[in-house]
């Protein structure tokens, strides 16, 4: 698996076929808790500027290339085309590969609707241990209050999850998961932003034409131009654009 760099970040040129083995052998052989995270331009934005947020993204065991945005600048780069492996995608596998091992999974995230639509599907469709499952829909920013965030901390060390999934948003997920896996003592702790939308059907995800085109940012932004306007069009497109001309990544 060939490591690539944006801006001192190292991201993971893993394809879709082979990270179910790659994510296996790092549960079996490591002995204490990691990041992983789906790495979009987003995060290569707010990793510009936030120095705390860079220094979660170094240090995970993978960045798995999230996006159009990463994969076109790996190209200009490296002249290299790389697997766009999105929450979406990993989400899914890790499940599966929790189910074949007998792991302990917990999932932090979404609304109250979206977090028991997932847990109903997963039990349903994947024939999961119901015991080896916890779902949390904790209140928006929760973690800002500590009586809040200790009851969510406790009930998660209390489970005693190999893997942690965090839905609360980059970069709140990440950081959450960096301040407390340890607490968990969980193998993999990764962030899956609005994966649970779509995974609980609650939200429909772009049409697959448009996902290989790199144009599933505008799908979404289409679906919720007031919630995501500011992200795509005043912060990260900008960015996009500046980077390409400068071409100092």
């Amino acid at each position: 698996m060939e490591l690539l760099y944006l801006n001192g970040i190292i991201l993971s040129s893993a394809t879709l076929k082979n990270i179910f083995t790659i994510i296996e052998n790092y549960l079996k052989t490591s002995k204490k808790p990691s990041i992983i995270t789906t790495f979009n331009l987003d995060f290569l934005r707010i990793a510009n500027k936030d120095i705390g947020f860079k220094k979660i993204c170094s240090e995970s065991t993978l960045n798995l290339p999230d996006g159009f945005g990463i994969t076109s600048l790996i190209w200009i780069k490296y002249k290299k085309k790389i697997d766009r492996i999105t929450g979406n995608d990993i989400f899914p596998i890790i499940l599966e590969l929790a189910k074949l091992n007998n792991l302990r999974v917990a999932i932090v995230g979404g609304s109250n609707e979206v977090s028991d639509k997932t847990k109903n599907r997963i039990l349903n469709e994947t024939k999961f241990n119901s015991e080896n499952l916890l779902c949390l829909s904790p209140p928006y920013k929760f973690e800002e209050d500590h009586q809040k965030n200790e009851e969510i901390i406790n009930e998660i060390e209390k489970f005693k999850p190999n893997i942690v999934f965090a839905a609360l948003g980059c970069p709140r997920q990440e950081k959450w998961l960096y301040n407390n896996m340890n607490r968990f003592n969980s193998k993999i702790n990764i962030g899956i932003g609005a994966t649970l939308d779509f995974y609980s059907g609650v939200k429909k995800r772009s049409p697959k034409f448009l996902q290989r085109i790199g144009l599933e940012w505008l799908w979404r932004l289409v679906q919720e131009p007031i919630r995501l306007f500011e992200r795509y069009i005043i912060y990260d497109l900008p960015f996009y654009i500046k980077m390409r001309i400068n071409k100092k990544f």
